[in-house]
């Protein structure tokens, strides 16, 4: 079934101002223009996203909200990370490393100072954009349509771009330098968070294995954990090692469906392996608390441009939908104390 772009009470008002809004902008329909002008549905322009001498346009909120929406649901990054606003396309944002300590005070004696150790988590916001193919014809009917095909699109793109970066980001242009999970605990500096499966195929881990992979992680990361694994890890292993109690609790959190394993959710992210082949030396699946070991900094809203050019012999126009983000994972084990997240590696 797909998925709507707006539901609940307000979902006609809503599709009504998000389909004006593309009726004017992407159509350039003077009609929708106007009504969007007498409802207060602003057209801004947004500088610098253009693939044409149309430019581009700033989503307005209903639309951002059913793409924001689509994306957190499938973005498993995103719907754990830490937000963090940018306010500038370089900035950084406090990390505590360190904290105070307790002490016992004898009596008519000084008490000893401590204090924290804070340092700091740089980010640079990077464009990444995904290009849209829709009809150059458009029923009036068919809004609800093109309203849901382009939250969709957009929404399940920038989530994928973003787990794609935060679980295997290898440092070069192709994930905007950014570094994953299973870049940094293979790097020789993480020991503590890279956990060696007892074999490298999703159908030959063991319960001993999860429960290494859960104790590789420090004390305080256990409260807000999750596993994080594709669709292929959670049936070859999570389903497979609970058919002996032939139970898997599944609950509804914010909205999602959301399956649990020994008391801790289950996320998935198609940009974990989908295979059943050997994975020997490759991130396999992971365990922690993402928003204590990763931050998403986020530097502005969504855009949407057009050309009515790039795809003229097929009466469709390209639509480019971009966003501005980083994606960093700083808390992972280092050689000598465990981290908010933790890896199992295949062996």
């Amino acid at each position: 079934m797909r998925r709507r772009a707006f539901t609940g009470e307000r979902s006609a008002e809503q599709y009504q101002r998000a389909g004006n809004w593309i009726l004017a902008t992407l159509y350039q329909n003077e009609k929708a223009a106007s009504w969007c002008k007498a409802n207060g549905v602003r057209i801004v322009k947004a500088a610098g996203e253009t693939i044409d001498s149309s430019g581009g346009f700033m989503v307005p909120a209903d639309l951002a909200t059913a793409i924001l929406d689509i994306r957190d649901s499938y973005g498993a990054f995103r719907r754990t990370a830490r937000p963090a606003p940018m306010a500038s396309d370089n900035t950084s944002i406090p990390r505590h490393t360190g904290g105070t300590s307790a002490f016992f005070i004898g009596e008519n004696t000084g008490s000893s100072e401590s204090g924290i150790s804070p340092d700091a988590i740089g980010l640079t916001a990077k464009k990444i954009g995904t290009l849209v193919r829709i009809s150059n014809e458009l029923e009036e009917d068919a809004i609800i349509d093109i309203v849901d095909f382009v939250a969709n699109e957009v929404g399940v793109a920038f989530a994928a771009q973003e787990d794609d970066c935060a679980f295997n980001g290898d440092g070069s242009s192709a994930f905007g330098r950014m570094r994953g999970v299973g870049t940094i605990v293979l790097d020789g500096n993480h020991a503590k968070a890279k956990v060696t499966g007892s074999n490298n195929t999703f159908g030959a881990l063991t319960t001993s294995d999860l429960a290494a992979l859960m104790g590789s992680v420090r004390g305080s990361a256990m409260p807000n954990a999750a596993w994080f694994c594709s669709v292929v890890g959670f049936a070859n292993v999570f389903c497979r090692l609970s058919t002996s109690s032939g139970y898997l609790e599944t609950r509804i959190v914010n909205g999602i469906s959301t399956p649990f394993y020994q008391g801790f959710p289950v996320i998935m992210t198609q940009k974990l392996p989908q295979v059943t082949s050997a994975l020997s030396g490759k991130i396999m699946l992971a365990f922690g608390d993402m928003y204590a070991a990763g931050v998403l900094g986020q530097r502005r809203a969504i855009t949407l441009a057009r050309s009515a050019d790039r795809y003229m012999d097929l009466d469709q126009m390209a639509v480019l939908a971009t966003e501005r983000f980083h994606a960093v994972i700083h808390d992972l084990g280092d050689n000598t104390n465990f981290g908010s997240l933790a890896a199992l590696i295949g062996s």
